[in-house]
């Protein structure tokens, strides 16, 4: 009786979050802007918060990035998460450009700016991700088509919840869905 009691007391104790397992995040490999290759299935056992962007946009990239900023701050510095932002536009975006850029920008050590090829990107966010890059430029500001939604991995490698990184309360939402994901 007493194991039987103990049994259903952990199973009460097992947090499963209320997101679904959208789909997996793709095995491919990119270049850090360290110049080392990253392959993204090396992320697993960590809670992983992505974005697209590139570093000479115009349009929404500021903001994404003041707002994944924002979004470090409200982790705990020990959790098991990671933040990675992938150009699209890997052309001018090189491994150098990329670690300039973190150093203007990166404020948290776990945060990792990727790149690789155009193809590889762009079949990678469409495919993978089910987000929005290449095609047609939209305006002057954007020139790249890309998607401006935050995309969040669970730590077993799937995408769980993608939110608006440009909506007011993004790092907050967020934030919240990192820490359920971190429960499980």
């Amino acid at each position: 009786m007493a194991a039987l009691l103990l049994a259903l007391a952990l199973a009460a104790c097992t947090h499963h979050a209320d997101f679904p397992r959208l789909f997996p995040v793709p095995d491919t490999t990119l270049v850090a802007e360290t110049g080392k290759p990253l392959n993204l299935r090396d992320l697993k056992g960590s809670v992983v918060v992505y974005d697209f962007i590139f570093t000479n946009c115009a349009g929404t990239c500021p903001l994404m990035t003041q707002q994944m900023r924002k979004l470090t701050k409200k982790i705990d510095k020990d959790a098991a998460v990671r933040f990675v932002s992938i150009s699209v536009d890997p052309t001018p975006d090189t491994p150098q450009l990329l670690r300039d850029y973190a150093t203007r920008f990166r404020n948290d050590p776990r945060w990792t700016f990727l790149t690789g090829q155009r193809d590889q990107i762009v079949h990678l966010s469409v495919d993978g991700f089910k987000l929005a890059a290449g095609g047609t430029p939209q305006t002057i500001a954007e020139p790249l088509l890309h998607s401006s939604k935050f995309a969040v991995a669970d730590k077993d490698g799937y995408i769980r919840e993608y939110y608006g990184s440009t909506d007011g309360d993004a790092p907050e939402h967020v934030a919240a869905t990192v820490k359920d994901l971190l429960g499980e």
